[in-house]
């Protein structure tokens, strides 16, 4: 009988044990072949510095992955954090399991329950996270260089006992790498926090505003604070009236702490009650009472976040700290009528927005000219083009004396800048509107509309990278609010229909009445070839939003879609017609009508108004748009892509 010869060499040692992983690596092999191969090939050039700097061996590879053992646990996970750095830094989503105990090694390979562990907690953890064992945890645990949260304890697939699992913290860095597929659970960053909506304890229920209106100033002066992760304004509303538990809510948004209290605003006097919660363990941080009358809610805004930042001990800069002291308006009447205003501002339907203006001059009467008011007041006009009217010239120009106020007040005004980037973005200049908007960023750098705004203009100019860098950042500090839909834009940008789809349908199955979100999942579909289920969006688009532009422009695609040409040119009206020319996506989506019916020459007509309104998504246009593929071959188009090409290698982000 021939002897097994195989584990003739074989030694049994105390070890720690890495796997790691390229998050999604066989979808993009599946796409882009070239780009995989360039990822793999980094990945191993960081993967070899690292361990062998750490006093490591790679084991072998493992298709995408690396097997490695290091004698010290603290050595693996020290090597993990370098690898897990450098990696997010250069766009590689890796996931990484470690485990420590007696391991088999046997020539050029591992065995043991401790190799099986380790791939087990690699396939557990998810893109930008390390997670270690229990037993890696004890050996760690007091270096202080390293910082390690608790997630859960759990069945690992072929491990008889619960595993207590723990994620390794990488300090300082962000875990929202472009993500090639949908992860379960990222560790949040240390110093990070969401501000629950103040609960309205006054006898009057029509004081809501005033709640809601501290719990967004509260959030305002922490976002000054650099060092801070602050989820915004829009993602903490939604839990408005929860009954969700203080852990699952920091689970769900992906922060650490959790700030809640309430209001109580009876006449002139108030009553304000907060609590700083440890989100991991519902442990409190802080809490106090403040009361005293309409006239100190300022000081006690200003207690309440240095309250805070004494809590996770954070040193505030010298700018960072006249932020928080600074009060743009000083009257108590005229910033009621602010936080009135703001409040309905944010419901931007046509009634809202009346009531906001009303509000607004309201201050102005008060108090005189002011910034703030102004900035509120331009915001509404802002508010009338994109959600109400369109390109309304008259919105626009009350917009632009709005912004000239501001800067007469203050010629440094992040918010101006920011009005002056919008306007700038109605009126076709994309170049200094980006230019505009990241002037604002500096002062308000964690503003998810600033961002959200800017990520569009990224988007439709073809500047892809830049785009889901600031849809990366959204998705850490806003990541509930209707922001998400932009990684589903910018995915259609660039021509990645498929994924476009899964977050297209999410926000539209969030709002089903909301012509926005069902227009753009309907064209994510209709784009990724599923004809009927298009068809079925739109009509929900007419049923929804009859007599809307909505409603003429789903049914002129339903049309085109059937190859129904008369009726698909027949269901536009003129007016909305002219008020699409004025639109660089809309006349984007009306080229694509005609293009569908051959009427190549109407349809490079549309293109050129859209392109001079500044969509200049060079990629989109000459490749990915499967519905001007009937046009393509036009010498007329051939020449406005040169244009367009030129447009889109120069524009500075």
């Amino acid at each position: 009988m021939p002897t097994d010869r195989r584990h003739t060499s074989s030694i049994r040692k105390l070890a720690a044990i890495m796997f790691t992983d390229i998050v999604g690596y066989t979808a993009l092999m599946g796409k882009d072949e070239d780009k995989a191969f360039n990822v793999l090939a980094r990945n191993k050039e960081i993967h070899n510095a690292s361990i062998k700097k750490f006093n490591g061996s790679i084991i072998k590879e493992i298709g995408d992955g690396i097997l490695a053992s290091f004698p010290l646990a603290s050595e693996a996970v020290r090597c993990a954090i370098e690898i897990q750095k450098t990696c997010i830094d250069q766009e590689i989503p890796l996931k990484i399991g470690i485990h420590e105990g007696e391991t088999i090694f046997a020539e050029s390979d591992v065995m043991g329950d401790t190799v099986n562990i380790a791939s087990r907690l690699q396939e557990a953890s998810t893109e930008g996270c390390i997670f270690i064992s229990d037993t890696v945890y004890r050996s760690i645990k007091n270096k202080t260089d390293i910082q390690v949260e608790f997630v859960e304890e759990r069945t690992l697939k072929n491990v008889d006992e619960l595993v207590k699992v723990y994620n390794v913290n990488c300090e300082g860095v962000s875990t929202d790498s472009p993500k090639l597929i949908d992860t379960k659970y990222k560790s949040p960053k240390q110093k990070s926090i969401i501000v629950l909506p103040f609960e309205n304890m006054s006898p009057d229920p029509d004081q809501e505003y005033f709640s809601d209106g501290l719990t967004e100033e509260i959030i305002t002066d922490l976002s000054y604070i650099h060092d801070l992760l602050v989820i915004s304004r829009s993602s903490a509303m939604t839990f408005k009236g929860t009954k969700k538990k203080i852990k699952e809510i920091a689970r769900e948004v992906n922060v650490r702490y959790v700030l809640e209290g309430s209001v109580r605003k009876a006449g002139n006097n108030l009553r304000i009650v907060a609590q700083l919660i440890d989100g991991t363990n519902d442990s409190h941080l802080w809490a106090d009472k403040y009361t005293g009358t309409l006239d100190d809610v300022f000081d006690i805004q200003e207690k309440v976040s240095r309250s805070i930042v004494d809590a996770l001990k954070i040193k505030l800069t010298s700018e960072e700290t006249k932020q928080i002291t600074n009060r743009p308006i000083d009257n108590i009447q005229a910033y009621e009528c602010h936080l009135r205003a703001i409040y309905h501002i944010w419901l931007t339907t046509p009634e809202a927005l009346e009531k906001a203006l009303k509000f607004v001059d309201d201050g102005l009467r008060v108090i005189g000219e002011n910034e703030l008011l102004y900035a509120d007041k331009g915001q509404v006009y802002a508010h009338y083009v994109d959600f109400v009217v369109g390109k309304d010239e008259h919105y626009i120009g009350q917009a632009e004396e709005c912004i000239k106020k501001i800067f007469k007040l203050n010629p440094d005004s992040a918010y101006g800048h920011f009005l002056n980037g919008l306007i700038l973005r109605l009126r076709g200049n994309q170049q200094e509107a980006v230019k505009e908007i990241n002037i604002a960023l500096k002062t308000f750098p964690d503003n998810s509309n600033f961002l959200g705004w800017l990520g569009w203009i990224y988007g439709h100019s073809g500047k892809f990278n830049m785009a889901q860098k600031i849809v990366n950042k959204l998705n850490a500090m806003d990541p509930l609010s209707f922001h998400g839909i932009l990684k589903g834009c910018i995915d259609v940008f660039e021509g990645n229909f498929d994924s476009a789809i899964k977050f297209l349908s999410k926000y539209q199955q969030i709002e089903p009445e909301n012509p926005f979100y069902g227009f753009w999942y309907g064209k994510g579909l209709a784009y990724n070839k599923n004809i009927d289920e298009a068809l079925i969006i739109f009509n929900q688009i007419i049923k929804h939003a009859p007599g809307s532009f909505w409603e003429q422009l789903s049914s002129s695609f339903i049309y085109a879609l059937q190859g129904e040409k008369e009726k698909a040119f027949e269901s536009t009206t003129k007016n909305v017609l002219e008020m699409f020319r004025n639109d660089e996506m809309f006349s984007i989506w009306m080229a694509e009508v005609n293009a569908m019916f051959e009427e190549k020459d109407k349809a490079i007509d549309w293109l050129e108004y859209g392109i001079n309104w500044g969509f200049i998504n060079y990629p989109f246009l000459n490749e990915y748009d499967p519905f001007l593929e009937n046009i393509r071959g036009e010498n007329r188009f051939k020449k406005l892509m040169e244009s367009v090409k030129y447009k889109w290698e120069n524009f500075e982000v």
